[in-house]
């Protein structure tokens, strides 16, 4: 089991925070599961392009699954793992210098911190294919270790939630296979400077979590590139083939 103290020392003296964020995302997806919500590709670009009144959907796929994972599963829940009083928001701006730098698809933010310390977690959807393994660190782990995020802050631990799905029917993979898969292409990469590819994490067990929805977690640690702090990131895959249809 991890230590809690590795992640956060909050001076509320709740020092447990990173195994109940990544238990409340666990226990989001539970409650999505057992809803036999699906979503539909055609009906997301639709909904985003009537939104934004554009011909053309903007906004990523996993932006749109993250934002309904978090609002309507993750958020409601909070308050079974201690976190009631955590702020959590969705699509917030990053900012360096008072310029816009990024967007965090999660924010943790424990207010009784300061406002420079808080927890971001990226959301990228993953396949079979390389494609999308290759933007899950460079559009990813590397923003964290490049400063894109986390520019104004000495934050050193990170989360990422991979949405498993099958698009084109290229076929399903097992998860473990998605995770083989990135860590070779991390080992190859030269965008980011790796110490321990992923690694399956095991947390402390939860009543309200059955074995199956722990299966997928994952740590990897890496230098960022400015201060070569170690960085720790916690990485949530997220099995999608059956909820997210072509």
């Amino acid at each position: 089991m991890m230590n809690a103290l590795e992640f956060i020392t909050a001076t509320d003296g709740k020092q447990f925070y990173i195994e109940s964020f990544l238990q409340s995302i666990l226990y989001g997806y539970k409650s999505l599961i057992n809803s036999s919500k699906t979503y539909s590709r055609t009906v997301i670009h639709e909904t985003i392009k009537r939104v934004q009144e554009s011909e053309k959907a903007h906004n990523e796929v996993e932006d749109f699954l993250c934002t309904d994972l978090i609002i309507n599963y993750v958020k409601p829940n909070l308050n079974l793992f201690g976190l009631e009083n955590l702020i959590v928001n969705v699509g917030v701006r990053e900012t360096k210098m008072n310029v816009t730098v990024g967007h965090l698809d999660i924010k943790f933010q424990v207010p009784s911190l300061s406002s420079e310390d808080y927890y971001a977690f990226e959301a990228k959807r993953l396949d079979k294919n390389k494609t999308k393994r290759k933007y899950y660190i460079n559009g990813g782990i590397a923003r964290f270790t490049k400063r894109i995020y986390y520019p104004e802050t000495n934050t050193i631990v990170a989360g990422m939630i991979g949405f498993v799905e099958i698009e084109n029917m290229s076929g399903r993979v097992a998860l473990d296979q998605i995770k083989d898969g990135v860590n070779e292409l991390i080992g190859t990469s030269t965008d980011i400077n790796t110490t321990q590819t992923l690694m399956p994490l095991i947390i402390e067990k939860n009543s309200l979590l059955e074995e199956e929805h722990c299966k997928y977690l994952y740590l990897s640690k890496h230098t960022r590139d400015d201060d070569k702090k170690e960085l720790k990131i916690y990485h949530v895959f997220l099995d999608y083939y059956d909820v997210l249809l072509n």
